[in-house]
């Protein structure tokens, strides 16, 4: 039987890499993993392919699996943001109300850009803080023998602790989430295409910057346009209050995306995880940019010289 950590400070979240070498490995380790929920009371959720989770069935049995969730993994890693905020409406509706989480996860990375996979890798450091001090456990599992040497390189950098057959241990390569995703953000943006629309805001002209993008979408392709207008108006309306006062917008059609950079002159980037919390009553422009993440696919935000660049993508149907 592996070993497994029994401190555990509330305060820090229990995030482990499973590094596995083959798919009997997987079962035995990911298995120890579920009978251990379901013998501590907690609530077992499985999200995995068909594969793994064909081998946790053989494994543990139809008895050995009575009371585990399982969900499918393709239909949850859709997007670091949409995953977020699944689980937190899990959670918090179903998951907590019946006691403490313990997530066993394997992310999806076929056929990810270079882009997406930077991204699902700082929605791993995230969740070291997002999902600090909730009632939570996770186990990411990671195939040693398919995937990237400088992914798995990446999954120690992204997680406090490593798992395998041999037990669960501190992480040497563990990097602070906030160091992490700085790292994310050290590629600059490429500029906007000169082609692109441009219109500058200030306070008082958010309407007619509404506008603007509404006929731009259209222009583009976006029929329903409500969801993105709405986002980069958060994000202008974030400029004018939190920001420089003013800014501009650039937008233009990137293969079957929208994308749209709102820049804000004056101001920094001060906090490396705005929009990764829910709502919260007295953090108006946290909620502002939570918003703002789920309406679109991607959200990019960089410091320039001087100022910020926020870019917003939303996938054209």
């Amino acid at each position: 039987m592996m070993s497994e950590r029994t401190t555990t400070d509330l305060r820090t979240l229990h995030h482990s890499a499973l590094l596995y070498a083959t798919p009997g490995e997987f079962a035995d380790v990911a298995g120890q993993y579920v009978e251990r929920a379901r013998g501590a009371g907690e609530v077992p959720v499985v999200i995995a392919g068909g594969e793994a989770t064909e081998a946790l069935f053989d494994r543990l049995g139809t008895a050995g699996t009575e009371g585990v969730e399982f969900i499918d993994a393709a239909a949850w890693f859709t997007g670091p943001i949409e995953a977020l905020g699944a689980f937190h409406e899990h959670a918090r509706n179903d998951w907590w109300p019946r006691g403490p989480v313990r997530l066993l996860a394997e992310p999806v990375w076929t056929g990810r850009a270079d882009r997406d996979v930077r991204e699902w890798l700082r929605h791993e450091a995230v969740l070291n803080v997002v999902l600090a001090g909730t009632p939570t456990r996770l186990l990411c599992a990671y195939a040693t023998s398919t995937l990237p040497t400088t992914l798995l390189r990446d999954a120690a950098r992204t997680h406090p602790l490593l798992t395998d057959a041999g037990g669960t241990r501190d992480s040497p390569g563990y990097v602070e989430p906030a160091r992490f995703s700085a790292e994310c953000d050290a590629e600059p943006l490429v500029p906007p295409p000169l082609t692109a629309a441009r219109k500058v805001f200030a306070s008082g002209s958010l309407p007619m910057l509404r506008e603007f993008l509404a006929y731009q979408a259209l222009r583009h392709g976006l029929r329903d346009s409500y969801g993105f207008v709405l986002a980069v108006n958060e994000v202008a309306t974030h400029v004018i209050r939190e920001g420089g006062g003013h800014g501009a917008v650039w937008l233009w059609r990137e293969g079957a995306e929208l994308v749209c950079d709102v820049t804000d002159p004056n101001a920094s980037p001060r906090d490396p995880f705005l929009g990764y919390f829910p709502p919260h009553a007295h953090r108006h422009a946290e909620s502002r940019m939570w918003a703002v993440r789920r309406l679109c696919t991607l959200v990019e935000i960089r410091a320039t010289r001087p100022g910020t660049r926020t870019r917003l993508r939303v996938r054209v149907p």
